[in-house]
């Protein structure tokens, strides 16, 4: 299966559903203000749902079964596909390629490796090399600039740089919280 062009809000459903099925209110709960994932990358329940319609049609995740709400109709319960399973793993171990996906993609997936239990090590020693390219590319920008806009430009994503590199430095690449509990 090749790498699905997704937004990050499917990734983070995806990878989700791909721990263990699951119905779109309990992702909705997970992604929502200030929750598990919420906390760093909101996904409104509506785009929980309009994610899940997207990853179906794209035979990525497929209806198991369904559940009674509390409250309203059925819940239809969604897994990954096991081709889809394997795509979301390689997609927890690659760094991002743009520093300003640090901040998001690039936690959520700490965050996602974190809830299956499973070391960030590789992925924050492999982003690591991803920043020395960015750095090394913005200096010789830098050192090429002509005007003073343009070098006062480039030293502030080099700020960037080095908190983004702060960042995985209080990545604790030893520490895993257990994997996610299942009923």
């Amino acid at each position: 299966m090749t790498e699905p062009d997704l937004p990050l809000a499917e990734w983070i459903v995806l990878a989700l559903l791909a721990e263990r099925p699951s119905h779109g209110f309990a992702i909705a709960t997970l992604t929502a203000e200030g929750a598990e994932i919420g906390e760093f990358w909101y996904i409104s329940r509506p785009m929980v749902y309009r994610s899940i319609t997207r990853l179906v049609e794209r035979g990525l995740i497929t209806p198991v079964g369904s559940e009674e709400g509390n409250r309203g109709p059925q819940r239809m319960i969604y897994a990954a596909t096991r081709p889809a399973k394997t795509t979301v793993g390689r997609w927890l171990g690659e760094p991002v390629a743009e520093l300003f996906d640090v901040r998001a993609e690039l936690t959520c997936k700490l965050l996602l490796l974190q809830r299956r239990g499973t070391s960030p090590a590789r992925l924050v020693e492999r982003q690591r090399g991803v920043i020395d390219e960015i750095e090394g590319s913005l200096r010789a920008k830098q050192d090429a600039a002509e005007d003073h806009i343009a070098r006062a430009s480039y030293a502030l994503r080099l700020e960037d740089v080095r908190a983004a590199r702060r960042f995985l430095d209080a990545v604790d690449v030893d520490a895993t919280k257990p994997a996610v509990k299942t009923a």
